[in-house]
């Protein structure tokens, strides 16, 4: 995240990277969420590592679709859990808006304060999906387990990405 305001001029290429590629990325995570490690107790951990570029869209996309595939990208992810359809369409969705609603703020944060806003965000999010799981009695028995997985491997991918990126910034410098 380069710390470019949403509105400033980009070039194609930057206009593909930026709107692009992070879709690209949401549906590689996807499909490596449910990659087995071969080991019994990690068959319901799912990582929702797709939800920083889903942030990344939030904040820097100018797509006027992008809400559109990120819900089809949802979509995507309810069948390939196998959960109800609509399920992870609706917390995707509901993340990539509650995200772009904090788009003035987070765009222009400190690391901290796009890490708190990311948190805060999914921590709403798997909220939400808990209240859907619990009105339905069939989902709520593996909740924790499988949630909690994604909601920790989403929280901690974040800071480790973004640090990753100010090291490529600044070695492009």
């Amino acid at each position: 995240m380069s710390g470019q305001s949403p509105t400033s001029v980009q070039t194609p290429g930057q206009r593909v990277l930026v709107n692009v590629l992070p879709l690209f990325l949401i549906f590689f995570l996807i499909l490596t969420g449910h990659v087995s490690s071969g080991f019994e107790f990690t068959a319901h951990f799912d990582p929702a590592l797709f939800l920083v570029p889903v942030f990344f869209l939030a904040l820097y996309g100018q797509r006027n679709i992008t809400p559109i595939i990120i819900m089809v990208l949802g979509l995507f992810k309810d069948i390939v859990d196998g959960t109800p359809i609509g399920f992870w369409g609706l917390l995707i969705t509901f993340f990539f808006f509650a995200a772009q609603g904090q788009q003035q703020v987070l765009a222009r944060a400190s690391f901290r304060g796009r890490w708190l806003g990311y948190s805060g965000i999914c921590s709403l999010t798997f909220l939400a999906g808990y209240l859907i799981a619990a009105v339905r009695d069939d989902m709520l028995s593996l909740f924790w387990v499988s949630m909690g997985s994604a909601a920790l491997s989403s929280l901690w991918f974040l800071p480790i990405s973004l640090i990753l990126g100010l090291l490529i910034a600044e070695d492009q410098e």
